[in-house]
């Protein structure tokens, strides 16, 4: 049975769509605006970079596809951003990485101990609890870039 399952997935697809159309819904000055301390188009990077956090197995990289990890994660801010395109191809990679993922469990797994993000986290977590903890980062950043749009005249997304 997927009850639970299917009802966890659809917040992460909601989340992916609304990241996905802010990509879309960007002018050139808002992709590259600082929204607080970081840049709009960094937001979006570094939620498909951490996809892997949740999702990987025992002993997996993390892939910082087209950028770099200091880029993903915050620590360096390029005078020059990823282009929508790249970022979007490398967000529907990840995209389809956890929807595969997703595939694999049943709603009597979710409260069984996740191995690997347990040990990335350094306690127990259940799935149950990386797939909500999935949907809700990235809709963390969908929250930050729907500020930034606004701000810049735009309507958000969410």
């Amino acid at each position: 049975m997927k009850d639970l399952v299917s009802g966890l997935r659809k917040n992460c697809e909601r989340a992916f769509d609304f990241l996905f159309r802010q990509i879309d819904e960007a002018s050139d000055d808002v992709w590259r605006a600082k929204g607080g301390e970081f840049l709009y188009w960094q937001h979006i990077y570094h939620a498909f970079y951490c996809v892997d956090f949740f999702i990987l197995p025992l002993g997996g990289t993390m892939d910082p596809g087209p950028g770099t990890e200091n880029v993903a994660m915050f620590q360096e801010f390029p005078d020059k951003p990823l282009s929508k395109e790249i970022v979007r191809e490398y967000g529907k990679n990840k995209q389809t990485q956890a929807y595969s993922w997703l595939d694999g469990f049943e709603d009597s797994d979710l409260t069984k101990v996740n191995e690997s993000n347990s040990e990335r986290r350094k306690m127990d977590v259940s799935n149950g609890m990386v797939i909500s903890g999935l949907a809700g980062h990235l809709m963390y950043h969908v929250g930050c870039n729907d500020t930034t749009l606004r701000e810049n005249g735009h309507p958000g997304v969410y």
